[in-house]
């Protein structure tokens, strides 16, 4: 299954790191079913990260406001299906082949909050209509939790 990987990070938790950030990007560059990394996450990073650009690659700037935030990092996705990382820990592989193992029989996956995956559409759809109806959001799942029919499938 083909993904892009959205790296999606505020960079303020105490568990953060650059390093995280760098070991997840090599972890989706060798994988040959991601086409793309999106990175949206602190200036100071991405300004890091840009020294170095990597193929398949883009950056996006962490907006202050999370409907902005949240909007501009999906918008950058290309693929059909989306795997969201944080940068609490490094992308483990076999978490991510569950990952999209189970993303094949179901839209929306939960494993914590710093690894979940879901089908761009119903991630857009729920995020759009969230901010159209002016629902409290701080982060994808939220998002599909508080619009959407299809409830999270927590592995």
């Amino acid at each position: 299954m083909e993904y892009s990987a959205l790296i999606f990070d505020d960079c303020m938790d105490e568990t953060d790191s650059y390093e995280n950030l760098e070991a997840s990007v090599q972890v989706f560059q060798k994988d040959d079913r991601c086409r793309q990394i999106v990175v949206s996450c602190s200036t100071d990073w991405l300004l890091k990260l840009a020294q170095r650009p990597s193929p398949k690659m883009m950056m996006v700037q962490m907006a202050d406001t999370p409907y902005i935030a949240l909007l501009n990092g999906l918008k950058a996705v290309s693929q059909e299906n989306v795997v969201v990382v944080g940068l609490s820990h490094i992308v483990d592989e076999q978490k991510l082949d569950t990952m999209l193992c189970e993303l094949g029989q179901y839209p929306a996956i939960y494993y914590n909050e710093d690894l979940q995956a879901f089908d761009t559409r119903l991630l857009m759809f729920s995020l759009q209509l969230a901010i159209e109806t002016n629902v409290q959001i701080d982060s994808y799942a939220m998002a599909v939790e508080k619009i959407s029919n299809t409830p999270l499938q927590k592995i």
